[in-house]
Order: C-alpha cells, then sequence, then structure tokens
C-alpha cells in the first residue's frame, strides 16, 4: 500500500512539475516554430532590401548604411541590400512606380521602408500586418504609451514609431544676460518662459521676446507651439490622464479636441502674446529693411531673438551661423513638441519575421539604440549631412542592476547643447505633443482644414472661440472622409 501511495504521489508531482513548467514543452514558440532553440529566422540564408530618405546616395556612408551593416554583423544569415528610392518629398511616387516590376527574383519594392504617409500605401495593400510579431515581443512594452498606437489602423498594425525629431526650443543667452535675467532652469514653466521673453523683447531695439509662426518657408515656429503643444500643458493641469493621450493639436488617437477648455485656454493665451506684442508671427521684408536697414536680416541668426522654436532636423544646418552663445531647451511645462518617422514591413516580403526584427533594429530595439548612438559618436561628423536629425528614442526600457539608464546616459548630443542631454529634456519628450501626420490617416486633411481657421485666428479675421465648433467639425469631416476613402480601397 505504501508503495502505491509513494508512486501517485511521484505521479502527481511530475504531472504538477509539466504543468507548472514554464517552457511548457509541446507548445509551439512564435518565433521558435520548430522548437530547437534556434528563431526560425536565424536558420537560414536571407536576403532583405532596405529603403530610407535617410539614406539616398548608394555610395555615401551614412547611419543608415552603418546601422545596416550593424545589422549584418550580429546576424550573418541575414543580408541586407539598401535600394535607393528618392529623396523625402518624391518618395511616394518613385515607391509606387516599383511595385509593377516587383517579383521574387527581382525585388524592386523594398521589404523593409520608411513610410511617408501610412495613407498612402496602406490602400494599396503594400503593407504587411505586423500585429502578431508586436504582440509576441515583450519589448514592445518599452515603447512609450503615447507612440503605442502609431502605425495602427482599424484591427491592424502596419508601422512602428522609429525615433523622435523634436522641436527645440532655442534660448539666446546672451539677451538674458545683457537683461540681468537668469538663465532659466531645463524644467521652465510656459509661465516662466512668458516672462522672460516679455521682459527681453524691445520695440526701440526691436529685440523680440518669442518669434516664429510655421509656414512652407519659415520654421522659426515659436507662436506655433500655442496651438500645437500648450493645449497638453494646460490638460495636464487638470486632467492627467486624459492628457496622456494628446499628441499635437489635443488629437488624442480618436479626435481633435477644439472644444476642450484647455485648447480654449491656450488660443486665449496666444492672442494675449500677440496684442502684447512681444510675440511676433513674423517679419516681411520692409519690416525688416525698416527694422535692421536690410530686409534679407535674418532676426533669429544675427541676435535679435530672445525664444523661439524650431525642427531638430532644421536647426542642424542653422546652429552654426548663430552669432551668439545659445543653448537647446525642452517645451516649456515638460511637454516637448516633434514628430516621429515610421517604419513598416512590405506585404510583398519573402521572410516577413526576419523583415520584423530589420524594422525593430532600426527602431525601438535597446541594442539598436544604443548601437546607433555609438555610431554618432564616433562617426557624426563624417554622417552629419544626411540622417543625422538628432534623432531621439521612442522607448525606454530603465535602469540596469547599477540602477544606470543605458540607453539616456548614451544619448550623444552633449556637445551640440547641454540641454539636450539634460533629464528634463528627455522627460518633455515622455510627455510629449507629437504631429502624428505620418501614421494616422486622415490626418494631414484634418490639420489643413483646422489651420484655414487658424490662419484667420492669427491673422485677427477672427476668433478662436467664435471658430472653434467649425474648426472640430470640418477637422474630424475631412479625417472621415479620406479614413472611408482608404476602407472603400481596401474593401472593408
Amino acid at each position: 500500500m505504501k508503495k502505491i501511495t509513494l508512486v501517485l504521489l511521484l505521479v502527481l508531482s511530475l504531472l504538477l512539475f509539466v504543468a507548472c513548467k514554464p517552457d511548457r514543452e509541446g507548445e509551439e514558440d512564435f518565433w521558435d516554430k520548430n522548437g530547437n532553440g534556434i528563431p526560425d529566422w536565424q536558420e537560414e540564408e536571407i536576403t532583405l532590401t532596405y529603403a530610407s530618405w535617410q539614406h539616398t546616395n548608394l555610395d555615401a556612408v551614412t547611419l543608415e548604411s552603418l546601422m545596416i551593416d550593424a545589422f549584418m554583423e550580429k546576424y550573418p544569415n541575414i543580408t541586407v541590400e539598401m535600394i535607393s528610392i528618392g529623396e523625402d518629398w518624391e518618395w511616394e511616387q518613385k515607391l509606387l512606380e516599383r511595385v509593377e516590376a516587383h517579383t521574387p527574383e527581382n525585388p524592386t519594392f523594398p521589404d523593409v521602408q520608411l513610410i511617408r504617409r501610412l495613407e498612402t500605401l496602406l490602400p494599396q495593400n503594400l503593407l504587411a500586418d505586423i500585429s502578431d510579431m508586436y504582440d509576441n515581443d515583450p519589448d514592445t512594452t518599452y515603447i512609450f504609451e503615447n507612440l503605442k498606437n502609431s502605425g495602427v489602423y482599424g484591427d491592424g498594425r502596419y508601422a512602428l514609431p522609429t525615433y523622435i525629431y523634436p522641436q527645440f526650443w532655442i534660448v539666446n543667452l546672451d539677451l538674458l544676460e545683457a537683461q540681468g535675467i537668469s538663465v532659466p532652469n531645463y524644467d521652465w514653466s510656459w509661465e516662466q518662459m512668458e516672462a522672460i521673453a516679455k521682459t527681453v523683447n524691445n520695440e526701440t531695439t526691436h529685440v523680440i521676446g518669442l518669434y516664429g509662426i510655421q509656414d512652407v518657408y519659415n520654421y522659426e515656429s515659436g507662436a506655433t507651439a500655442y496651438m500645437m503643444e500648450l493645449p497638453k500643458v494646460i490638460k495636464r493641469k487638470t486632467d492627467a490622464e486624459s492628457a496622456k493621450t494628446w499628441g499635437a493639436m489635443g488629437f488624442d488617437g480618436n479626435q481633435f479636441n477644439f472644444l476642450d477648455d484647455a485648447y480654449l485656454q491656450a488660443m486665449n493665451k496666444l492672442h494675449t502674446a500677440l496684442e502684447e506684442g512681444w510675440c511676433k508671427l513674423g517679419l516681411d521684408n520692409e519690416t525688416k529693411a525698416s527694422y535692421y536697414g536690410d530686409e534679407d536680416f535674418q532676426p533669429t541668426k544675427q541676435g535679435k531673438v530672445a525664444i523661439w522654436r524650431q525642427e531638430s532636423w532644421a536647426f542642424k544646418n542653422y546652429m552654426k551661423t548663430l552669432e551668439y552663445e545659445w543653448d537647446i531647451y525642452p517645451g516649456p511645462g515638460g511637454v516637448t513638441g516633434g514628430n516621429t518617422d515610421i517604419i513598416g514591413v512590405s506585404s510583398l516580403c519573402q521572410h516577413k519575421e526576419a523583415a520584423y526584427q530589420l524594422a525593430k533594429w532600426m527602431s525601438y530595439s535597446k541594442e539598436g539604440i544604443l548601437k546607433r548612438f555609438e555610431l554618432f559618436s564616433q562617426s557624426g561628423n563624417e554622417v552629419f549631412q544626411q540622417g543625422n536629425n538628432y534623432p531621439y528614442p521612442v522607448a525606454d526600457y530603465g535602469v540596469n542592476a547599477e540602477g544606470v539608464n543605458e540607453i539616456w546616459t548614451a544619448i550623444p548630443y552633449g556637445s551640440t547643447a547641454p540641454g539636450l542631454v539634460s533629464v528634463e529634456f528627455l522627460e518633455g519628450l515622455r510627455n510629449g505633443a507629437f504631429l502624428f501626420n505620418k501614421e494616422v490617416v486622415g490626418f494631414d486633411a484634418a490639420k489643413y482644414a483646422a489651420d484655414q481657421y487658424l490662419k484667420k485666428i492669427t491673422s485677427g479675421e477672427s476668433t478662436f472661440a467664435a471658430l472653434r465648433e467649425a474648426i472640430q467639425n470640418d477637422a474630424m469631416a475631412q479625417m472621415q472622409e479620406m479614413r472611408d476613402a482608404v476602407d472603400e480601397l481596401l474593401g472593408r
């Protein structure tokens, strides 16, 4: 009897062990379906093609080409061939021209690519739904919350965010010193920013406090921040949880929020700033000639502006011309603007799992992020012209056993400006209000509709309070119209 009992106990113990075993033998692993311990995509010779508008000259050495070389070194079974498509403005047309000629033997359409607009490629059925791969990669949990839905449309996921390209806030330190103003900390508030601009502004010497509204020819865009980021700054004070979902222009992933009081308060503050005169949208040639004796005078470059805001990719070619001491700040109020590039896998690709790993390497992979920063540190001067646009990571992997955040401490931009590696700059990106024009279907159409009203407001023709309902309705109508068109092409 004792022997029977002992045997039963051993059998039960074995069953419990098997049931609780974490690897659960016999269950298919998503990446290792044959169960041999090696991801399937590493078990055969694979050739992939890759295209990026940050590498248009195949003979040039860029961060993109160096990253591809590093990927092939890490995974010697994969060969990646880079394809030159064209510049950013001709990207989609050139890309679509390659579809008809594409065959598995002659893959003219890239397996992995940067995507200029999701709404262009999606209705052509040219992007793979990467939902299963995304869902089966635990590293996706480290992507910033405000970017996790980037590239999602309907029930599918068609793109990943690569890097954040922030809006820089440039502060003229010489003008602050001349006015006896203490240099602000990097955690400056919106109110501090405005106070500095008001104090430095001088109508007699034509020194401007806050300058610029973005248009086709002008990327100096201080006033634009009132429409893009300030609504989220205000929303965080009254409803921090809802504010987490807000991007630029109060877009929360589903709709714009022009009817929210936070947006009304932001636009009222812009009205006050313009009315008081210390914030200027821009100067025409006649005014510049009157103020500075030269219609080609650049007030930001030549030291007549205290604060302005500019895209990282535009400022990199501008900063060497500045004739004074300056620093770069995160967005005031703890929210920094900007945008991300997005990357996707072709539906025509024969090796989608390997292609996904390449897309991950070029975006949110911890090892890939650290490698990019390492390459930047080693070769920044050589690869400066193309693709070196001060990208920031879209993921935070936290601290290691020594309490060090390896990614944040590796960011190599401190030699450009100390503010770029400040804790506050990184926190501003975590709370960022990003422009989702690449990844959200219909965003461009909605923004264009809203911009027509916003121009009437900044010109003084009308007020935001009078137009806010029309802005909301027209913006959402244009977004829905674009989505309906995409759905029709997709047969939904």
